[in-house]
């Protein structure tokens, strides 16, 4: 009896060690991403060209080309039905090499116009034919016969946001669930370039009126192509694994995308828990983008994207500090019961009321009509609209009677309402400034991204959203606060944070500092600039 027992002392310790491996496993497997890197064996990435504006020959048969095929990572152009041989007969730009000298990458021919040779200074690319070279890598250009003079390419002007090929070293692993396999970027180690501050792109080919696509295959042709991310594809966990690879370096990463894409990928640097953590740069897509306006990047592009002035832009950036906050939603409890808390990550700004509703109504109607909602002109016209239509309709008129705001603990008194907008930043509603000249009133200061203080506002109507956009209003200020509680009673109100919209059942909602995030600013925001850290 004794012996079985020990037996079964023993049977049962194994099987909880083997539980716990087995859990450790399963948050290894959580917590394991990595750095995808495209298989050289599947040649080019081709995309079609309608027209070539410029005079263009094809890499294989060395014709006049009006219309083919482009590769947007080494920049060879084909015939379209030259593609397969092109891959087989012409080699690509790789993301890892094994060579000891990182050395250029020649494409022969399609020079840009003017273009000069880097070893004899004289021009080159003139003859109407497929003639000289230009690197893939540094973009010099080179003739024919000047080419076996220069072998070592250092990068060229943005060398230090490169991450070289030869620095990289791959493996291959398999696809969970096939016999499928991909590379994946297994060591980096560290290039002899004074200043190195290499960059990650992350962008989704499906932004905009095809923005983001155009966008990645700019970023592909001047950086490594493992550098640039599609989020499409892959998870902005994965591209932040560079992080983790060389985790003594301090990474530039650029975010393109509207602010949702902002938040979400702050929010994946915050769950990394990472040891350095890269500063976000932020190149602007979509429609409101009020953190990148704040920032100082912009608006939003649309058409041509000049890439060589937005790398000029990253490097002109300095650091800076954006704070974070929770956003905690406690429900009232029925009968006994309450629907689940829900909590949120603000990075902007939150609002009930009025202008929740507003952009509850347009996300709506673009989840119904996706494809008509492309493009920044549409959109504005379409937010117009629903203000307009709210202007009659009043469907958030006597919110005060629903509603009490304690700002630090203090219960403010709030005057007939249709809105409270919680602001972390002094740009709202796609680019208006809201809060105005704070000197107007005692005892409130400047807005600023990073000093731990919430402004909080309240909105007559629609009408008055619409003076404020256009400076014809001023604002109800109705404080400022390092802590918010607003509790909504009686029925169902909009909300949204950060543009993400929905409808609110009566809650509690507590607002709290969480803590920053790295940023780049470009010049100096004197409605909002935070302090320079860097």
């Amino acid at each position: 009896m004794d012996d079985f027992m020990f037996s079964l002392l023993i049977m049962l310790s194994l099987l909880s060690v083997a539980a716990y491996l087995l859990s450790l496993y399963r948050k290894y497997r959580l917590r394991h991403y990595s750095v995808p890197v495209r298989d050289p064996t599947k040649g080019h990435r081709f995309y079609m060209v309608d027209m070539f504006t410029a005079m263009t020959y094809c890499n294989v048969e060395e014709c006049r080309l009006i219309h083919g095929a482009q590769c947007d990572t080494c920049g060879i152009c084909v015939d379209d039905h030259n593609m397969k041989t092109a891959n087989k007969k012409i080699s690509c730009k790789v993301a890892s090499s094994k060579n000891s000298v990182m050395t250029h990458h020649w494409v022969r021919g399609n020079l840009p116009a003017c273009s000069e040779c880097a070893v004899c200074e004289e021009e080159c690319g003139v003859v109407l034919a497929l003639i000289d070279l230009r690197c893939a890598w540094c973009k010099r250009t080179v003739h024919d016969d000047c080419a076996p003079k220069t072998v070592t390419c250092d990068l060229g002007t943005y060398q230090n946001f490169i991450v070289p090929p030869n620095c990289i070293e791959v493996k291959w692993v398999g696809v969970k669930g096939t016999r499928q396999r991909h590379q994946i970027v297994k060591n980096v180690c560290r290039p002899k370039i004074e200043k190195w501050t290499p960059l990650i792109v992350i962008a989704n080919r499906k932004s905009g009126s095809n923005e983001g696509e155009l966008l990645l295959r700019h970023f592909r042709d001047i950086l490594n192509p493992a550098q640039v991310i599609d989020i499409q594809d892959v998870s902005p966990e994965n591209a932040l694994e560079w992080c983790n690879l060389l985790p003594d370096v301090t990474f530039r990463l650029l975010v393109c995308g509207g602010d949702g894409t902002i938040g979400w990928v702050l929010t994946a640097i915050e769950k990394l828990k990472l040891q350095n953590p890269p500063r976000l740069c932020i190149l602007p897509l979509g429609t409101g983008n009020d953190l990148s306006r704040v920032l100082g990047w912009g608006e939003g592009y649309t058409g041509d994207v000049d890439v060589k002035e937005i790398l000029n832009n990253v490097i002109k950036a300095h650091a800076v500090q954006l704070d974070r906050w929770t956003v905690d939603i406690r429900h009232e409890k029925h009968f006994g019961f309450a629907r689940p808390s829900k909590t949120f990550i603000m990075n902007n700004y939150l609002s009930i009321g009025v202008d929740a509703l507003v952009t509850l109504n347009f996300h709506k109607q673009r989840e119904s009509w996706p494809s008509l909602f492309a493009h920044r002109i549409i959109n504005k016209f379409c937010y117009f609209t629903y203000g307009t239509k709210d202007v009659l309709e009043r469907e958030c008129k006597h919110l005060e009677k629903k509603l009490k705001v304690e700002l630090d603990g203090r219960q403010i008194l709030l005057p007939a309402l249709e809105g409270v907008v919680v602001l972390n930043i002094s740009s709202w509603g796609g680019g208006c400034q809201p809060w105005g000249d704070a000197s107007e009133e005692e005892g409130l200061s400047q807005p600023c991204y990073d000093d731990g203080v919430l402004e909080v506002m309240g909105l007559f109507s629609s009408f008055h959203i619409a003076q404020l956009q256009i400076g014809l209003a001023t604002p109800l200020r109705l404080g400022q606060a390092k802590t918010v509680k607003i509790s909504l009673q009686g029925s169902n109100a909009p909300m949204q944070v950060d543009g993400e919209p929905w409808e609110q059942h009566p809650a509690e909602i507590y607002v709290t500092h969480r803590g920053q995030a790295a940023m780049m600013a470009l010049g100096i925001d004197g409605a909002g600039a935070g302090t320079s850290v860097g």
